[in-house]
């Protein structure tokens, strides 16, 4: 490839902007896949897809309607002014197929015609429900429904018809799989506590990508653009992005923009720092002024950096929480000093709240108290910013 035709596949196989849709462009994850496609394949099971936000769950929803065949599948992005009926209207509305209609007439000729699925629902009908599965069970195709950012439905009632909905699926159709996709800690969280659905809803967390993960994506992406990248190099941007493949894309795009530009082929430290630069300039506008909040004070802002810094470096157990004396053993490391956790507790309560950008929440209390970035995303960013100094 040319210069300017690897500048433009750069946007293609880094896309820190947005989710990935095909196929070519997408790694790790194969856990996950591997579970939506069993559940695919066996009749009655659904699945729910849940996990924090930036770990890769809309990429993976894009990628199953590529990577499944023989299935008819749609997926649907839900908003706030979304309801039960709407989104079916939605998803019926990308079913069409033609019929063969008999012409009137001498000699008629036969003619075919489009039917759009959504057309044949009545969202006034009592049985709602029922029609929804009479239709589709009318069909010969199989259809997987994705239903994406789910946790911008907030309404109790559409949470509760959609968790019918699926149990009604379950029991009178082999042809249909819905998969829920959304932020969450929990499923109760998406869908709520429906305990029909337990034997019918596979729950599939999606967590933050291992650091074997992280490395596919360099690796694989560098090669297509004909780019190497040393060893040191590759494990800082992995150590960087803290588990969120949006941060590799992001450092890995300007880093591959600066090499490409330049003519060369390595991806090294001097273009891991300039590429640390640029990506910060196009961060979250949410995450760069919640950052300065937290820091920001004249006469102690060194202190308000180590602390947040200590937060992002330390050990994270399973549920991505951090412990009070991990945060101050980081510190002390940090600064080479030997503070007891008294002396940065009132900070650590400060960064709680609305005043400090409420980068943390504290989870329990007294000694079981742990604390976690609000915005899981910071972690990665105070990591990036720190280090562009």
């Amino acid at each position: 490839m040319d210069q300017e035709s690897r500048l433009l596949f750069v946007n293609k196989v880094f896309s820190p902007s947005s989710p990935i849709k095909k196929q070519d462009f997408f790694s790790g994850r194969r856990s996950q896949l591997e579970k939506v496609c069993d559940v695919v394949n066996e009749d009655g099971q659904h699945a729910i897809i849940f996990g924090e936000r930036g770990v890769g769950k809309t990429s993976l929803a894009n990628i199953l309607t590529e990577l499944l065949t023989n299935i008819y599948p749609i997926k649907i992005t839900c908003n706030k002014n979304d309801d039960f009926c709407s989104l079916w209207l939605q998803a019926f509305s990308k079913i069409q197929f033609s019929t063969t209609v008999e012409g009137f007439g001498f000699k008629p000729e036969a003619k075919k015609k489009v039917i759009n699925l959504a057309n044949v629902l009545n969202q006034k009908s009592l049985y709602f429900n029922n029609d929804i599965i009479n239709h589709l069970n009318s069909l010969n195709d199989k259809f997987l429904f994705i239903f994406d950012e789910f946790d911008n439905v907030e309404d109790v009632k559409i949470k509760s018809d959609f968790a019918d909905l699926i149990k009604a699926f379950s029991d009178n159709s082999t042809n249909t799989t819905v998969v829920i996709v959304g932020i969450a800690d929990d499923v109760n969280e998406l869908i709520g506590n429906h305990q029909s659905l337990e034997r019918c809803m596979k729950q599939i967390k999606m967590p933050r990508m291992s650091e074997s993960e992280s490395e596919e994506i360099i690796v694989k992406g560098l090669q297509k653009l004909e780019i190497s990248i040393n060893e040191s190099t590759k494990k800082q941007i992995i150590g960087f992005a803290s588990g969120f493949p949006h941060y590799i894309h992001l450092l890995c795009k300007y880093g591959a923009q600066e090499i490409i530009e330049n003519n060369k082929q390595e991806f090294n430290k001097a273009y891991l720092d300039i590429a640390i630069r640029k990506g910060i300039e196009n961060t979250n506008e949410q995450l760069k002024a919640a950052f300065r909040m937290a820091t920001i004070n004249n006469s102690t802002s060194e202190k308000w950096l180590n602390i947040l810094y200590a937060c992002a470096m330390s050990p994270i157990d399973k549920y991505n929480c951090i412990e009070k004396s991990k945060i101050v053993d980081y510190y002390n490391r940090l600064t080479m000093k030997n503070v007891k956790g008294d002396s940065i507790s009132y900070n650590l309560k400060q960064l709680c709240t609305s005043e400090r950008g409420e980068v943390l929440q504290k989870i329990g209390k007294g000694l079981n108290s742990r604390y976690r970035f609000t915005n899981p995303m910071m972690r990665a960013f105070v990591k990036l910013k720190i280090n562009s100094n």
